[in-house]
């Protein structure tokens, strides 16, 4: 008896249900042709799955799965990292946010020594005095802020009997070697005064200076200007 014959045998109860409940491919044609809920009507139940063989492997715990505590730690190092970072990220904001106000407003300068003034070059004076007595004539020049390395020549021209006759011309000259400061002194007889003198200074071969007369007066080349401080006067610190 074929298979579709055994199943229609228990349909018109020739064929005991229990013979097709026990037989796997029996029950899953009967079941494809009739449906499960009519095979229960009719008494078939369905067949039991045999276990699976072979060990089972267990991890120990009588088959109790212990969530592990390893997989949180670094969800919370993690999350300490990212709090971290939204703190101190807007704290560095605001650092900076705040110093650059500062900056624009008043200047670094007035609180950290971010810039320094260099010392001021003392400027070139040229000044003469005269004095006679008993028919001698004394010079003295003096020379202040004399470049060091630069160098210095005085030319003079003495004159006596009201200019008319000169008594002598020459030259004197040196170079300045950590001395911004130097006199120099002349005398010479005066037979038939008055007396009259023209001294010029010159620096590197270029006129800087002049005194003459009989009194004390000096007359620079450049322009006098008074000097500032530049680091007073910007105090802001340009990034460029």
């Amino acid at each position: 008896m074929d298979d579709s014959e055994r199943i229609k045998g228990v349909l018109d109860g020739s064929i005991d249900p229990s013979e097709i409940s026990g037989d796997v491919a029996l029950y899953s044609m009967a079941e494809r042709i009739y449906g499960r809920e009519a095979l229960e009507a009719m008494g078939v139940e369905p067949p039991v799955a045999p276990p699976e063989s072979g060990l089972k492997v267990t991890n120990g715990n009588g088959g109790v799965v212990i969530p592990s505590s390893e997989i949180s730690v670094p969800i919370e190092q993690t999350t300490m990292k990212k709090s971290r970072r939204r703190v101190l990220l807007p704290f560095i904001m605001f650092l900076l946010l705040a110093i650059s106000s500062f900056n624009v407003a008043f200047g670094l300068g007035t609180v950290f020594p971010v810039c320094e003034d260099e010392v001021p070059i003392q400027e070139l004076e040229f000044s003469s005095s005269a004095q006679l007595q008993n028919n001698t004539l004394f010079i003295v020049w003096k020379m202040t802020g004399l470049n060091n390395g630069s160098s210095y020549t005085i030319e003079w021209q003495i004159s006596e009997n009201g200019s008319s006759d000169i008594v002598d011309s020459d030259i004197s000259t040196w170079v300045s070697h950590d001395d911004p400061v130097r006199f120099d002194n002349r005398n010479w007889y005066i037979e038939n005064p008055p007396y009259s003198y023209l001294s010029t200074l010159y620096e590197d071969g270029v006129v800087v200076a002049f005194s003459n007369g009989s009194g004390d007066s000096i007359s620079a080349l450049s322009d006098e200007f008074n000097q500032t401080s530049y680091c007073e006067m910007n105090t802001r610190l340009i990034w460029t």
